[in-house]
């Protein structure tokens, strides 16, 4: 439950040994290029900053420049033959799978890619030119169907002397224009009938008129049926042509079967060749921020402790020659950014997603993922406490989860919540009659509520300052950690400030006048040297400063920063009776909802408001429950100790499945 410990490894390996080298870390999927620019004034920077690691491995590197690779093969190329295999062949994500690591030899399967190409073109032109022919015959097969069981002859309409025949199809709203414009046609239009494809239509036009006729169907996008100029009857063609489509369409399973066979033989092939550019990608990214000498190559990542071993035995398998050297993160130069890993048991991990929504912790601060985890599901639970809808969240959590994964399993973990503190308030489904309350009722008991989340919130800010001051002293920031509104003096201030309502509300019955008198004095003296030392926090941080920076003093500025930072303890406390409210307002809520069941006056009545009101406060309140608490937790809470910035852990990786 931490942020995973990250080394630095700089390596050395010959150049010849480079291609499989990176090959192999691309493969394994845990190293983290060093940063995201990939200029070559980057490069050199860091190569220059890590001179000295390289000279302690025995490496002596005089000169160094950026790394040029040269190109394995024509990516562009062989990317845009891969696309049109995998939509030739219907390749689905799941059927991505190697038969085994070793059909990764690309060696050869490289030389019959054309090959591949070339024969998948000829099956797509048979498939296309199967397709035109089919689509042909059906159109004239819908026109015949007018004429089949005719014997004129097709001869005797295509040959008139003196008037031009067409048959063709065009659209329902081309018809519809036609109708409205008959007095235009100088001919005769002899509507056929409808199909999927339109309307069919014969036109006979005197060939004096033919020009404009043409004009005019042209117009409506008129689609002309090519009838065979021959001596022989409808009713014939029709048969003719029924029995040309039963053997297109046997050619068209013979194709499909020859494609299939086709696509069994060079699947693995293809996939092999798919998953090679993947790999080039990344291995070109990694070239990109490599440096080289004369005849060494340099690369500098991040490593996770964990794979340390992993990797090095992994370098030195594929490269004897290899050098590879870890450095520990405080050796890190600060050019680099270490990115973070957050390490966290299953009960945790899905909380991942929402502290992520937010930022990336830095990777010297501490994980926030537990104390939000901890915090949200208690927070979630004592608003939306009941036994019966919390196991409704449960049993959702769990489908979702099946389809959209880790994350879901939040509804999961808060429906659990739910259920806890639904038998602290006797509630199932809403009803009070069931159960008995373990802690309280809300509603019957509102103060009690109300001044219990106030507390409640009030240790978490507590909580919530430690962890800050953790994560101050982790990043050296000492002027902050000591003068910051987050840091001690605010933490302090704030203890102060919280001393003197408590006297006022509680404690001026305990101690007495005199007592209370005291403690006021106290309370706000403390409240005044802590509130100086944050208004004077960019002057008193310089001693602190070693980069030399100075953070510019301005009076009016800070005076403006510390009225806020007065007003923001304030209310980060008084946020938490939202808490209370909150669960209160879910009970309220059932009550309106069973007062209206009961105004319907019938038992069915009754309980069809009972599932009614249940739904709407399952869907509607929760999820202004389930952002209250994300609101508390990153504004009242992440502001104290959590800065997030920074990056995630996001290895150069290609995951090639086998089924081996």
């Amino acid at each position: 439950m931490a942020v995973e410990k990250m080394k630095m490894m700089n390596l050395v390996a010959l150049k010849q040994d480079t291609h499989n080298i990176l090959r192999e870390i691309v493969l394994n999927g845990s190293i983290h290029i060093t940063n995201s620019s990939n200029s070559s004034n980057f490069t050199m920077r860091y190569m220059d900053t890590q001179i000295g690691e390289f000279s302690k491995m025995g490496v002596d590197i005089s000169k160094i420049s950026p790394y040029i690779s040269e190109k394995v093969f024509k990516k562009k190329k062989y990317k845009d033959l891969l696309d049109e295999m995998f939509t030739f062949f219907d390749i689905k994500e799941d059927e991505i799978v190697l038969e085994n690591l070793q059909s990764l030899n690309y060696s050869e399967k490289l030389k019959i890619l054309d090959k591949i190409s070339e024969e998948s073109d000829r099956i797509k032109n048979l498939e296309e030119s199967n397709r035109y022919a089919r689509a042909k015959v059906k159109i004239l097969l819908n026109a015949l169907e007018y004429f089949c069981h005719d014997n004129i002859k097709i001869s005797e309409f295509m040959n008139l002397k003196h008037i031009k025949f067409n048959m063709g199809q065009i659209s329902k709203n081309s018809w519809i224009k036609l109708k409205s414009n008959y007095e235009n046609i100088k001919g005769i239009v002899v509507h056929l009938g409808s199909n999927n494809h339109g309307e069919t239509l014969m036109i006979f036009t005197p060939s004096m008129y033919e020009e404009s006729t043409e004009y005019f169907l042209r117009s409506l996008s008129f689609d002309e049926i090519d009838l065979p100029n021959i001596d022989m009857s409808f009713k014939d063609l029709n048969a003719a042509k029924k029995k040309q489509l039963i053997d297109l369409e046997k050619e068209q399973e013979e194709i499909k079967k020859e494609k299939e066979e086709f696509r069994k033989k060079y699947l693995q092939d293809i996939l092999a060749l798919y998953y090679r550019y993947k790999i080039i990608e990344k291995i070109e990214e990694l070239e990109s921020h490599m440096a080289q000498s004369k005849n060494f190559v340099l690369l500098s990542a991040f490593v996770p402790e964990s794979k340390i071993d992993e990797i090095k035995n992994l370098i030195e398998k594929t490269s004897e020659s290899a050098l590879v050297y870890f450095s520990e993160d405080v050796a890190v130069p600060s050019i680099f950014k270490i990115p973070t890993k957050l390490k966290n048991n299953f009960i945790l991990r899905p909380f991942e997603a929402l502290v992520k929504m937010y930022s990336i912790p830095d990777y010297k601060e501490a994980d926030p993922t537990p104390f939000f985890a901890i915090t949200y599901m208690l927070l979630f639970g004592m608003m939306f406490g009941d036994v019966g809808q919390g196991l409704v969240f449960v049993i959702a959590g769990n489908l979702l989860a099946r389809k959209v994964g880790e994350t879901a399993k939040i509804i999961q973990r808060i429906g659990l919540s739910s259920v806890f503190f639904g038998f602290m308030y006797g509630s199932v489904f809403g009803i009070e009659d069931i159960l008995p309350a373990i802690l309280l009722r809300p509603m019957e008991d509102i103060n009690t509520i109300l001044i219990g989340t106030i507390t409640i919130g009030i240790i978490m800010i507590i909580v919530a300052y430690f962890i800050g001051f953790y994560n101050l002293k982790a990043r050296n920031d000492i002027g902050n950690l000591y003068f910051d509104k987050n840091g001690i003096s605010g933490f302090i201030f704030y203890m102060a400030f919280l001393l003197l309502i408590l006297n006022i509300t509680v404690l001026k019955s305990y101690v007495g006048e005199s007592g209370s008198s005291m403690l006021v004095i106290i309370s706000v003296a403390i409240m005044i040297v802590t509130s100086t030392l944050m208004f004077m926090k960019p002057k008193l941080a310089e001693k602190f400063e070693k980069s030399g920076h100075k953070e510019e003093f301005s009076p009016v500025e800070s005076g403006f920063e510390m009225f806020e930072t007065i007003m923001g303890f304030f209310s980060n406390t008084l946020s938490f009776i939202r808490v209370g409210a909150f669960a209160i307002n879910h009970v309220g809520l059932f009550m309106a909802f069973h007062a209206l069941g009961q105004m319907i006056g019938t038992g069915v009545g009754n309980v069809l408001m009972i599932v009614l009101g249940n739904i709407v406060i399952l869907g509607l309140e929760g999820l202004i429950v389930f952002i209250q608490a994300i609101r508390l937790e990153y504004y009242e809470l992440f502001s104290k100790y959590f800065k997030g910035d920074g990056i995630i852990y996001s290895p150069l990786h290609v995951d090639v499945r086998t089924q081996k």
